[in-house]
């Protein structure tokens, strides 16, 4: 059974079986305890009952989410900075659970953004085929957003290193100006992703 719980610095120490993981990216401690300084509500964790003996649980799956942007500009916004799942809970609907738990949290007060950010790899395809079936759309495509380089043309599209940045309205934005159709089409620099 699963249960969503905050995020807690112990839990820096537990969560390899999440993070040892190809699909996974890790960051340093440092960023991790920005997070949980800066948006302590939105950076959470699935626990399953543990099978390991003198462990009550373990972590199955995260969630890291922060609020940016100004709401005069209609940049106000949570965005998914990492959402991951350990590799023997994946296609368990753990995923999407975490991702509408953010949602859930930030549609209404004290955040109520207008929508639902995040990156994902063009090449990353289920990633995609998830977040669509959560009812995201491409809104951009950020050219060279996982390169090592800053480009400096947006034409020179490539898919290893492109990433889509992909939208979800929520209820505030009533009118969905906050998102837009063929966003596939729409090329930008990263530098040129502010809020």
């Amino acid at each position: 059974m699963t249960s969503i719980k905050p995020f807690q610095i112990e839990d820096l120490f537990e969560f390899n079986s999440v993070n040892l993981d190809p699909l996974t990216e890790n960051f340093n401690i440092s960023f991790y305890l920005q997070y949980l300084t800066d948006w302590p509500q939105l950076f959470f964790k699935s626990v399953e009952l543990s099978r390991h003996f003198g462990q009550p649980h373990e972590i199955s799956g995260y969630m890291m989410g922060k609020t940016e942007g100004k709401l005069a500009k209609k940049e106000w916004h949570t965005h998914i900075t990492a959402v991951t799942v350990q590799d023997q809970y994946r296609r368990l609907g753990l995923a999407s659970e975490l991702c509408l738990e953010l949602e859930k949290m930030t549609s209404v007060a004290p955040y109520e953004t207008l929508f639902v950010d995040l990156f994902v790899k063009v090449t990353n395809t289920l990633g995609r085929q998830l977040y669509e079936k959560l009812g995201y759309s491409v809104y951009r495509r950020v050219v060279g957003y996982y390169g090592q380089t800053m480009p400096m043309d947006r034409n020179a599209i490539d898919d290893e290193i492109d990433a889509f940045d992909m939208r979800k309205s929520l209820p505030r934005d009533t009118n969905n100006e906050t998102i837009r159709d063929k966003g596939d089409k729409v090329y930008v620099l990263p530098q040129e992703v502010t809020f």
